[in-house]
């Protein structure tokens, strides 16, 4: 009996930056690719968008066809708005925190928060992307719906979960299972990174010395932040046996969205 291969493309945009791997599927085999990345550096005149759609548009992997294609933004141009709020045009709803400019905003519904994520989308990246004939049907995402979803259903006390990728930090505050705080910084150095860590817990009277925090993405392969997290947080969980769910969070989390769509 043949089984049905089952092909998918998971993006991570940055505003000069995008992460992607593909996973296959072929009856209850899974497989991963590993996770490419591509950088651009729009100060560089030498190199002009024209080019950097050329490449883009030469990557076999990306002109693949799949079966689903997930793209999900590192905006930090974001708010946390209650859907009864989404009435009003999104664009107002990031406006208010004077965010500027505002060229397409757009929403991500969380799954256990009565919420949405609205951001900027903005990216010079993404409109190369989506002119590509097969990622015009790709779902969008903000990276924060997959932090904050898995903090709200994994919550038991307090809780601060952070993700570092593409030099952002995003960092989702838990308390007793109730979502509290949700937002996503840059951070280029080792000091951004414990700065607005132990800046958002005093910000939220939340004690160092009690909460539990859950780190993925790029800090567990790189050296020192380890080191510097443990003289000021005293509990620490670093989920080093699953690199999917470790490194590799966010781009392991889109892939799961595929249960609840409809092909």
């Amino acid at each position: 009996m043949s089984t049905t291969i089952q092909r998918s493309l998971a993006i991570l945009l940055s505003h000069d930056k995008l992460s992607y791997r593909t996973k296959t599927t072929d009856g209850n085999s899974i497989s991963y690719s590993d996770v490419f990345d591509y950088s651009v550096d729009f100060t560089n005149l030498n190199k002009t968008e024209v080019e950097i759609e050329h490449e883009l548009r030469s990557n076999l992997m990306l002109l693949q066809e799949y079966d689903y294609v997930h793209i999900c933004f590192l905006s930090t141009s974001i708010n946390v708005v209650p859907n009864h709020y989404l009435t009003q045009p999104l664009e107002e709803l990031l406006s208010i925190s004077n965010y500027n400019p505002i060229k397409l905003a757009i929403d991500c519904p969380l799954e256990h928060v009565d919420a949405s994520l609205v951001y900027n989308i903005h990216y010079p990246l993404k409109d190369i992307l989506l002119s590509l004939p097969n990622l015009q049907n790709a779902r969008l995402y903000h990276a924060g719906k997959f932090l904050i979803d898995y903090g709200t259903i994994n919550s038991k006390d307090d809780e601060i979960y952070i993700n570092l990728i593409h030099q952002k930090l995003e960092i989702c505050i838990v308390s007793q299972g109730k979502f509290i705080f949700y937002n996503l910084f840059e951070a280029k150095t080792k000091e951004d990174f414990l700065f607005y860590i132990l800046y958002t817990l005093n910000q939220l009277n939340i004690s160092p010395n009690t909460v539990s925090l859950f780190a993925f993405g790029d800090l567990l392969v790189s050296s020192g932040y380890y080191e510097m997290l443990k003289k000021h947080i005293r509990t620490i969980h670093f989920n080093e046996e699953d690199q999917q769910l470790g490194q590799y969070f966010t781009l392991y989390k889109l892939f799961e969205c595929e249960s609840f769509q409809e092909h």
